[in-house]
């Protein structure tokens, strides 16, 4: 009977010893460990490696080369040929304009051009009938001066011999000498009349390129009513209406290249200082990746971003174009030998948080882990974790001070 006794109150005193170890692991530990289904959450790697600095933007893609198209006189639209997006070469014409008192002005100058070259013709004929008169008289007088001296050679051995008088003689003599000074007189405004000639028909020649000059600009600005191009590559913009009167530098379409093309990104104001000019770049579109390069970041921040210029440096597929909108990836910086997670949800670039570290399949404990830079979607891990280490990155509905979680399926 004793034997019985004890052997009852030996099992009373371990009851009661679980049931305090049981009252006390649940005063003490119930509020520090929660279970959580497995597939529920988010774990990742800790991974060590090189660590590029990437940041990430959006935007559009933008021609480098670009031409405003804006009217060079009043009119009024004619006919459009051609509407945005259609590609163009540089003497495509896009659109016609009319303006009659153009077409008014350019007849007129084609008139005025031809009476100028009309009036040259005349006075060349004219200096032409002039010289000719002047060249007959010297001819003539040429003739008699000669003969006069014949006459006088003849006459000095006569007048000699008594048969003709010295007075006849002499008197013409003189009127040989005469005749040589009106011919020396007549040749020598035979040349002033030349070059008085020459004078005339070169100031017929600038009356004429005046007339040329006046007709090439009325006929520049008239050619200018046919609205072409002037590049190749695509038309971006064209918002005019047929019928529609335009203003002189009222814009007609905005023409932009195909290639080179830049990105226009838009990256946030707190990463922007790490960008330069130089660094290589990324460009997603719906048509496949492109590589590029930053050639300019704005010094300007507008609505916390900044804008960076990205060049495209490979080759262009067919269905990348101007105006479309593109993601794109800046590789700022790289380290070697970076311990590094995908960011968890709520972490910030340099700070610290409390995750939850699995110390196996089941169960995972609370460790403070200070971050670095963030690349992406990846964050530097400085210290808290190793590499291989698994943690939970997605963000978890429990108390702050729950210490450790149990995983359950």
């Amino acid at each position: 009977m004793r034997n019985n006794t004890s052997r009852f109150v030996y099992r009373a005193l371990f009851a009661a010893s679980i049931l305090m170890l049981i009252t006390g692991w649940y005063l003490g530990y119930s509020n520090a460990i929660k279970y959580i289904a497995k597939d529920s959450v988010t774990i990742v790697k800790v991974e060590t490696g090189d660590f590029s600095m990437k940041i990430e933007g959006y935007g559009t893609l933008q021609s480098l080369n670009k031409r405003l198209l804006t009217a060079t006189s009043n009119a009024v639209v004619d006919e459009i040929k051609l509407k945005a997006g259609a590609a163009v070469n540089a003497n495509t014409v896009i659109m016609t304009l009319k303006n009659s008192k153009l077409e008014g002005d350019l007849r007129q100058a084609l008139a005025k051009l031809q009476n100028s070259k009309t009036q040259k013709r005349q006075a060349v004929l004219q200096q032409q009938r002039e010289m000719l008169n002047n060249e007959s008289s010297l001819s003539e007088l040429e003739s008699e001066a000669e003969i006069s001296m014949l006459q006088v050679e003849a006459e000095r051995t006569l007048a000699k011999s008594g048969i003709v008088s010295g007075i006849s003689a002499k008197r013409n003599e003189l009127r040989a000498k005469q005749l040589i000074k009106r011919v020396k007189l007549e040749k020598n405004k035979l040349v002033k009349l030349t070059a008085v000639h020459k004078e005339a028909l070169s100031i017929q020649d600038d009356l004429i390129a005046q007339s040329q000059e006046e007709f090439d600009v009325a006929k520049y600005t008239f050619e200018q009513l046919s609205v072409k191009a002037g590049m190749k590559g695509i038309i971006q913009r064209a918002s005019l209406n047929l019928g529609q009167s335009v203003a002189t530098g009222t814009e007609l379409a905005l023409i932009g290249s195909l290639s080179p093309l830049v990105a226009e990104i838009k990256v946030p104001q707190l990463q922007a200082h790490m960008v330069i000019a130089g660094m290589s770049a990324e460009i997603n579109t719906v048509n496949g990746q492109i590589k590029g390069r930053v050639i300019r970041v704005d010094p300007v921040v507008i609505e916390g971003a900044v804008q960076v210029d990205i060049q495209l440096v490979n080759s262009i597929n067919e269905g990348v174009k101007p105006m479309q909108l593109v993601d794109a990836i800046i590789i700022a910086d790289v380290k070697k030998g970076v311990h590094y997670i995908k960011t968890p949800t709520g972490v910030n670039e340099n700070s610290s948080a409390f995750l939850f570290k699995l110390i196996d399949d089941n169960q995972a404990s609370r460790v403070k882990v200070q971050f670095g830079k963030i690349s992406g979607q990846l964050i530097q891990v400085l210290y808290g974790l190793q590499t291989g280490d698994q943690v939970i990155t997605s963000k978890l509905e429990i108390e702050e001070d729950t210490k450790h979680i149990m995983l359950g399926s």
